[in-house]
């Protein structure tokens, strides 16, 4: 497999933060679209036994991910498509996903020609991959009952749209405007999404006064809370900053002071200069000072006083855009009038929030239920627009439109309706950038979570530019990338779901406990099934999304015990590897993705490896292949997040040969080191990220336990998956030692010091001592540059001061790959970025593979010291490898 260039594909996938396929909807840490191209690919097609017809077969790979995040050139997927005809002459294989999630499995089958079959137990995600692999394709090409005017040809092409395509947006002969592919379905969803926000407007202007010579953008919120102090009492404001904005000739704060025993918040605006006062949230957790006294709300009272129900919310500003430009004011006494004035949503669903406080801290604080997400505006406002939604499939089919049309233009609505629902919750978030930009409203979901927020934005949703009007654009772009196919999308559980006929079938499975899918899809589910649950019948049985069959090892849906959970996760997959065996079409591998993302390593994710792995071994399934394919954009290398996972490991299955014998935990050994060595390089060559290199170092060491019935110790016990996971990682160590090993004397001299002492000086006779067994002195160390004299006496090596960037190797009289590593870390993170290092990496010559292997024993050692900041950089430096090798060849070619 192209690993570098599949590689490159996803991360530009993940960078790419509009116009993808995850606007449609949100859904948790989905595969990126140009892997499971690739993987698709490679696993219904034989190795041809011969290098020139592989290497044509590699380099088509590498043809369908090479437009990185847009679609493929349509002659590459034309040469894919006929390719995988000629390879089953009697019919494509069927592509199954028992886990659908966001659809990517299934959107890359049909964009490859094939069938494809989806369930999931979760309507949530059933729904998003409904839409795109059944709903859709069956509208594909048809004409909307409602035409816009049409731009004509010259305009600016959109991105994704072919010139071709272009051209036949206008038909000349007829005079009339030709939609293709999709465009006739948007076309009439921004039809009835206009007409839906105009009814909105109408039932809810009353609560949305406007000031005539102003655009509303945001009311800003925050919570309050009674000062415990006897003397002060006040009503004071649990806000985390009171700054609005901090642009360049337009900052503006919240100016908080105390008359007549009342807290006044006054807007300063328009100002060149000036600070925000402190804000009253102190350290960590929900710990706030008194804004009219020193008193303290610490977070055990600020929890009591939440859970009694005594937190109220206040109106702190109100942002509008006034002549083309953003102003900051205090909210009016009409606009806090009618906000209060909303009346309670009686017959709302009571649904709980759950009480697990890693992804839900709410209800401690008092916030029990899905209702208090929301301000009572932001309650009535959705549940308005959902009620208009869910009337919308009956106009469309009296406007005429068929079953299949009312069925996509309703969902899609729907849909959109889940996206509203993020940026206008109380799970909103404003950005105030230090940098001197705009600043930013961010919805919901950051992170996996839904977090106990102290202030927040209300978004204007209904108005003309409201975030109705202004998002769905961005959904509809989305739709460049759905398929044209032939799906079935059913929700089913994993452990007893099949496909009509045997099948391909590739998963992207859940992870563990790293995700709390039903309990977080309860924020989307409550209105999807308030628009459409007489569209989807079988979707929306239930008041909440169903936990009961989920394969999480969620602890809390285990009376809060992990051996409990574990037990139940690993049980499940094998029922469920055991079933998915009888869909498996002969001769075709099972395709499972599986990473522990947003968590950290160490005992507990072994855990998570060994729980999944353990089922698929006691399912009788082996693990004949793996393939690291990274997961995250750029954005994600350094700061924060930095040493999280980044990393999906795709593990190639096929059901283990009964002739399949026993071994000795020596043999396993021998066998394991013999071939993890080549393996590591690979993924080393491919510039897996260090922090994931353990992780994908476990496929080709399951690879070997896998093959096996079982592997036996010395008193003639099975090893567990457990203890095979703990040699794996020991293997790895050796490996990486191994290639210490390889390096120049200066640059072995500098890892042993470095992994000793840091970046701290030590005793010049303890250097000494260790240089002169590897034939080398201090002095010549520093005279190459690795180590100096930081004060007599003592020797420290260099790389963590800033550098000289002027350096080269080829005018270093001792080059060393320890100076090439750091030399080029600090160009990329602290110098002139990677146009500077990718120059450097041009001139590394034969330094370069040492450097790039020096670099993962670096991390390793960091990893292990716990030494983060130089976990980050050097992390950072491998995510950029593939990058500086681009620069630095393009360099080499002239075109800089």
């Amino acid at each position: 497999m192209p690993l570098a260039e599949i590689n490159a594909a996803c991360k530009a996938d993940k960078e790419r933060k509009s116009g993808t396929i995850r606007n449609l909807h949100k859904w948790f840490a989905p595969a990126p679209l140009p892997a499971w191209r690739a993987l698709l690919f490679a696993a219904l097609v034989d190795d041809p036994g011969d290098e020139e017809k592989r290497a044509y077969l590699l380099d088509l790979i590498k043809r369908l991910v090479a437009n990185m995040a847009d679609l493929p050139d349509a002659d590459s997927m034309s040469e894919a498509q006929r390719i995988l005809l000629s390879q089953f002459p009697n019919g494509l294989p069927t592509v199954f996903d028992p886990f659908c999630g966001g659809g990517s499995t299934l959107v890359e089958g049909q964009r490859l020609g094939l069938p494809t079959y989806g369930t999931d137990l979760n309507p949530v995600p059933a729904l998003i991959t409904r839409t795109l692999t059944e709903l859709l394709p069956r509208v594909h090409g048809m004409q909307p009952l409602h035409a816009r005017d049409a731009p004509r040809p010259g305009r600016k092409r959109p991105r994704g749209v072919s010139s071709a395509r272009e051209n036949s947006l206008f038909d000349a002969s007829s005079g009339k405007h030709i939609y293709p592919e999709y465009e006739g379905i948007k076309a009439d969803v921004s039809f009835y999404a206009a007409l839906i926000r105009a009814q909105a407007w109408e039932k809810l202007q009353v609560y949305y006064p406007l000031h005539s010579d102003e655009k509303p953008i945001a009311w800003l919120w925050a919570r309050t809370i009674k000062c415990p102090n006897p003397t002060c009492g006040i009503e004071t404001v649990l806000t985390t900053s009171w700054w609005l904005s901090k642009k360049a000739g337009e900052r503006a704060w919240i100016e908080p002071s105390v008359q007549d025993g009342q807290l006044v918040l006054r807007v300063i605006s328009g100002q060149r200069a000036g600070e925000a006062p402190e804000p009253p949230k102190v350290g960590r957790g929900a710990a706030f000072v008194c804004v009219a006294c020193p008193g303290v709300l610490d977070e055990a009272y600020v929890a009591a006083e939440g859970s009694a129900g005594r937190m109220g919310l206040r109106m702190t500003a109100v942002i509008v855009e006034k002549e083309g430009r953003r102003h900051h004011r205090a909210p009016s006494q009409d606009e806090i009038d009618a906000a209060a004035s909303v009346p309670a949503i009686e017959d709302f669903p009571n649904i709980p929030l759950p009480n697990i406080p890693r992804w839900f801290s709410g209800p401690r604080f008092g916030l029990k239920h899905q209702a208090d997400l929301y301000t009572r505006r932001q309650l009535l406002t959705l549940t308005t627009f959902a009620e208009l939604v869910a009337q919308v499939h009956e106009r469309v089919m009296k406007d005429g439109g068929s079953r299949d049309w009312a069925d996509a233009v309703a969902t899609l609505l729907g849909l959109a309706l889940g996206r509203l629902a993020m940026s206008n919750s109380t799970q909103a978030r404003v950005t105030v950038k230090s940098d001197g930009t705009t600043t930013r409203f961010n919805a919901a979901f950051g992170r996996n979570d839904v977090p106990m927020t102290w202030d927040f934005p209300e978004l204007d949703a209904v108005g003309e530019g409201g975030t109705w009007a202004s998002s769905l654009p961005t959904v509809l772009d989305s739709l460049v990338y759905a398929p044209s196919g032939n799906g079935q999308v059913r929700r089913a559980d994993a452990r007893s779901s099949s496909p009509p006929e045997p099948a391909l079938v590739a998963t992207d499975p859940p992870y563990f406990d790293a995700i709390g899918y039903a309990d977080l899809s309860d924020y989307f589910y409550i209105w999807h099934r308030l628009a459409l649950r007489d569209v989807h019948p079988d979707l929306y049985q239930t008041i909440a999304a169903p936990r009961h069959g989920e394969l999480t090892a969620v602890a809390a849906h285990h009376s809060n015990n992990p051996a409990a959970a574990r037990t139940y996760f690993i049980e499940g997959f094998t029922e469920t590897f055991r079933n998915l065996q009888r869909s498996m079409a002969p001769d075709l591998p099972m395709l499972v993705v599986y990473a522990s993302k947003e968590q950290k390593g160490g005992r507990e994710e072994e855990t998570r490896w060994s729980s999944i792995l353990t089922a698929m071994v006691q399912a009788d399934l082996e693990v004949t292949g793996t393939w690291p394919i990274h997961g995250t954009g750029s954005t994600r290398m350094i700061g924060q997040g930095t040493n999280a996972v980044a990393t999906y490991v795709v593990m190639v299955c096929r059901p283990r040969p009964l002739t399949a014998g026993s071994c000795s935990l020596g043999e396993f050994n021998r066998s394991l080191r013999r071939e993890l060595k080549p393996a590591v390089q690979d993924f080393q060559a491919a510039g897996i990220l260090p922090v994931d290199l353990a992780q994908a170092a476990m496929g080709p060491g399951m690879q070997v336990y896998s093959r096996y019935r079982q592997v036996l110790d010395q008193a003639g016990k099975a090893v567990p998956v457990e203890q095979a996971l703990r040699l794996i990682s020991a293997a790895l160590g050796e490996v990486l030692d191994e290639q210490e090993g390889e390096l120049d004397p200066y640059s072995r001299f500098a890892v042993s010091w470095w992994e000793r002492h840091g970046w701290t000086a030590a005793a010049f006779g303890e250097a000494d001592h260790l240089a002169r067994p590897q034939g080398i002195s201090v002095d010549e160390l520093k005279r190459a540059g690795v180590v100096g004299y930081p004060k007599p006496g003592f020797v420290a090596v260099l790389g963590a001061e800033p550098m000289d960037r002027t350096w080269t190797p080829n005018e270093d009289t001792r080059p060393t790959a320890w100076e090439a590593v750091h030399h080029l870390a600090d160009r990329l993170i602290d110098g002139g970025g990677t146009r500077d290092a990718g120059r450097l990496m041009g001139e590394l010559g034969t330094f370069r593979d040492s450097a790039q292997s020096l670099v993962y024993r670096l991390h390793a050692i960091a990893a292990r010291k716990g030494w983060t900041r130089d976990q980050e950089r050097y992390n950072a430096l491998i995510g950029s490898w593939s990058d500086l090798l681009a620069i630095s060849a393009t360099e080499k070619d002239g075109l800089f």
